[in-house]
């Protein structure tokens, strides 16, 4: 991919990213995803499905796959624009940004891929490094382009690496919940260890979904409980082992070192329902990055893309200047 040449427009038969998406049948971006739900800064348009909005970016987005050493990447882009490359937090598929991404199109060509090993074969241990350099396997598509980095959670340190290795292929980044180092608790950690051997996926896990619940139940709309149970049912789709071996991931990086020397501009988006070692950690990053600015999202949890897709999208874009 990164031998392409500007202005080339690759199709998805030779592995490569498609440069752009077609927005062409698709409904205003600023049609509701509930209904009677406002849309940010207007009055209330005529209601639209989040259900139909899925369907919509299932049907207008470029999907692609890619070829990277020993796995493969898979995605798709979304809209027209300055590339904004979306970035998982961990057990966190690629559809859960999917009203995010419908909401931005117009200002952005968004780019969704789901990381290695969590739904694709791999050879070998999973590395910052590698998933870093996946990362910049998908930016090199567009040479000459500044891409904007969309994280939270795993996806949060991928980018922070990548902008301290590439700080000129990268002009900025929107960290949701993120941190530098994240301290697991013994659970976590023996989960990580152990589960790396467990067969099938998460949702096999005894109380899986009830502390999905207790965790996050809450911030999605109380008057559709659809919302919750698709993301239920995606996540709880995601195999056990390689979410576990990149749990382990988690546990052993620390870009704390790093952070004085990432000059980039990171929007760090604190947000309600971030237990106290997330806000610590979120503290950490505030204080150690040079060119920083927080913002508090209320009532919107650790997913806000989901939960309320407008406001954090009114947060990118004003991030963006626009």
């Amino acid at each position: 991919m990164s031998d392409l040449a500007p202005g080339h427009s690759p199709s998805t038969d030779n592995g490569t990213i498609p440069q752009s998406s077609p927005a062409t049948g698709l409904p205003s971006p600023v049609a509701s995803l509930s209904p009677g739900a406002p849309a940010e800064g207007g009055a209330c348009p005529p209601p639209l499905q989040w259900q139909e909005v899925l369907q919509e970016v299932t049907a207008g987005a470029i999907h692609w796959t890619v070829d990277v050493p020993g796995s493969q990447l898979t995605g798709l882009t979304l809209g027209e624009g300055p590339p904004l490359i979306f970035l998982n937090s961990l057990g966190e598929p690629r559809e859960l940004s999917f009203l995010l991404a419908w909401l931005l199109r117009d200002q952005f060509r968004c780019v969704l891929f789901d990381w290695r090993g969590v739904k694709t074969p791999q050879s070998g241990p999973v590395t910052l490094d590698r998933l870093v350099s996946d990362l910049f396997e998908i930016a090199d598509h567009w040479p000459g382009e500044p891409n904007r980095l969309l994280a939270s959670g795993l996806g949060g340190l991928v980018g922070l690496r990548a902008l301290h290795d590439r700080p000129r292929q990268f002009t900025q980044l929107t960290l949701v919940a993120g941190y530098a180092h994240r301290q697991l608790t013994r659970t976590e950690r023996g989960l990580a260890r152990l589960g790396r051997w467990l067969p099938g996926p998460v949702r096999r896990l005894p109380g899986w979904q009830g502390m999905q619940r207790h965790s996050h139940r809450r911030f999605f709309p109380p008057f559709d409980e659809t919302r919750f149970e698709f993301y239920l049912d995606r996540t709880g789709r995601m195999p056990i082992a390689p979410l576990c071996e990149l749990a382990g991931l988690i546990a052993t990086t620390n870009l704390t070192p790093l952070l004085p020397k990432i000059a980039n501009p990171v929007l760090l988006v604190q947000t309600e329902g971030q237990p106290d070692s997330l806000r610590q950690a979120s503290a950490e990053l505030a204080r150690g990055l040079p060119s920083v600015t927080v913002e508090e999202l209320h009532n919107t949890g650790l997913v806000p893309g989901l939960t309320h897709p407008h406001r954090i999208a009114k947060l990118i874009r004003a991030a963006a200047g626009g």
